[in-house]
């Protein structure tokens, strides 16, 4: 079946994120490198700050970004998360070029302007250290390593509606006690595909998209990056987009994951999985000024599914809807998804609800945003009554919670009240304790993407743990930017009677983008 899923306007991945960012309210971007620190505070090329503004609709007096079939268009002359929502075509005046590399950012083929070769890459370096990589449950699995993502990006435009993009990528860690598999993946091709777009109106056009792409949706928690590790989610198949400026976003695609192994030019589409959805998203002067609505229906197959009890094949489909907005400092995103469907022979009937609100002070040094957010994602309270309640997102942003991506969306509350900071115009500083429960005693807590049942605790208690977040980016300059983050996950008693223990993460990234 056809998955529905929205695209908000002013979200660029991320973002997802999922993804490119957005020019925040609160820096005036008068240059590139401007224009690059003013999307620190809501970015979503990369995993959401950890207490930052989710991505919403255009704020009150600010423009709402250009749509893009996969995102937004990011400001001209700056290197995104997801490469394909660059802006490098003012360029086709040499005289505004600040540095030798956007030489190849703009390559002319012929006297039309609109067609071009640009060519770009990413280096990047991730150092993390985890004194328990599963929280204990798989016995000793402290991980130190560094990881070494480089990226070759080649996108050739023939006019306005033609486009074929390819990305190279290698993936290196360095110095591991043992393999983490998202971590290692030789010369291979990351994303392949063309872009046709057929104009409908002045304001309206349909773009196919075929071929193998990253694939962030929405707000990008749901359907994210995983942006943490070198390898970020990858699928193969189709992708359809419909704009209608100003009013309407629709994505429709039918895709299978792509599986990643180590060695060279390896890589395919998986044959047990395939994940189809549309998406919906209304521009916010169309219904409230500020709001922003998404619909989506997602539909995900896979086999070898497991949860606490079992294992079998899962057909899942997710239905939700979204509002977000930003209106005299507040801002705020609300999503519920409620999910049918099968899993070994049992039916599926489970419930995920993700806010996120806040209020950025007006006045007053470092713009202090005060933020808490709230999900709850059910449980199975009876694994004998033959339906499965326990609710697991496609694919899943886990740096939802923190970079360490311990825990998943399944069988999960968690609270998180933090205190975002912007000492500098290039620098965020976001701080905060996360607190989890269980939201049935009667099931487990799962892991990271795989939803992979990680620890069953003992006892009737349904206190997990506590995340101690501590989370800084910084842009240097438009091409280099970095983070660091610190949690330190303190386990309930419950958690450690069930084979869990405490547990600290450390990860300092450095990101050269052209």
């Amino acid at each position: 079946m056809i998955a529905c899923t929205l695209f908000a306007f002013a979200t660029p991945a991320l973002a997802e994120p999922t993804p490119p960012g957005t020019v925040a309210d609160r820096a005036d971007p008068a240059t590139t490198e401007d224009a690059a620190a003013a999307q620190l505070p809501r970015q979503r090329d990369a995993p959401l700050l950890v207490g930052a503004p989710p991505p919403v609709p255009g704020a009150p007096g600010t423009p709402i970004p250009e749509p893009v079939p996969g995102g937004t268009l990011g400001p001209p002359g700056v290197p995104q998360g997801l490469r394909w929502t660059e802006d490098w075509s003012f360029l086709a005046d040499p005289s505004k070029r600040t540095s030798p590399l956007e030489a190849l950012r703009y390559i002319p083929l012929g006297s039309d302007p609109r067609s071009f070769l640009s060519i770009g890459g990413e280096i990047r370096y991730n150092y993390t250290y985890f004194s328990a990589l599963n929280l204990g449950a798989k016995g000793k699995d402290t991980l130190s390593t560094l990881q070494q993502r480089l990226r070759l990006v080649g996108d050739l435009r023939i006019g306005a509606d033609l486009r074929a993009f390819v990305e190279l990528g290698d993936n290196r860690e360095f110095f591991d006690t043992f393999a983490t598999p998202p971590n290692r993946d030789a010369a291979d091709i990351m994303q392949a595909f063309v872009d046709v777009t057929v104009p409908l109106t002045a304001n309206s056009k349909v773009t196919l998209r075929p071929g193998r792409f990253e694939m962030p949706i929405g707000n990008g928690k749901q359907v994210g990056l995983r942006d943490g590790v070198n390898v970020r989610y990858i699928y193969q198949g189709i992708r359809g987009t419909y704009i209608n400026r100003g009013v309407v976003r629709i994505d429709a695609f039918a895709v299978k994951p792509v599986t990643f192994t180590p060695g060279a030019f390896d890589d395919a589409p998986e044959k047990t999985r395939h994940f189809n959805g549309v998406y919906i998203a209304t521009a916010p002067s169309l219904l409230v000024p500020s709001l922003g609505v998404d619909l989506f229906y997602y539909d995900l197959y896979r086999e070898n599914a497991r949860y606490v009890t079992k294992i079998g094949t899962e057909s899942r489909r997710s239905w939700g809807v979204r509002f977000a907005g930003r209106t005299d400092g507040f801002d705020y995103d609300a999503e519920g998804t409620y999910q049918t469907g099968s899993f070994a022979g049992e039916r599926i009937r489970a419930w995920g609800v993700l806010l996120e609100g806040g209020y950025t002070l007006p006045s007053g040094p470092a713009a202090p945003r005060l933020g808490v957010r709230a999900n709850v994602f059910s449980g199975d309270n009876n694994a004998a009554d033959g339906t499965i309640q326990t609710f697991a997102p496609p694919f899943p942003r886990t740096p939802l919670y923190s970079d360490a991506g311990w825990l998943n969306f399944s069988n999960l509350i968690d609270v998180f009240p933090s205190v975002t900071l912007k000492p500098a115009k290039r620098l965020v500083v976001v701080a905060g304790p996360d607190f989890f429960w269980r939201q049935t005693a009667g099931d487990g807590v799962y892991a990271g993407p795989t939803n992979f049942p990680l620890i069953r605790p003992v006892g009737k208690g349904r206190f997990v743990g506590t995340n101690y977040n501590l989370q800084g980016d910084y842009i240097f300059t438009k091409n280099i930017s970095f983070r660091l983050f610190y949690t330190h996950f303190n386990a309930s008693e419950g958690f450690e009677r069930g084979g869990g223990r405490s547990s600290d993460y450390f990860g300092l990234w450095s990101d050269f983008r052209f």
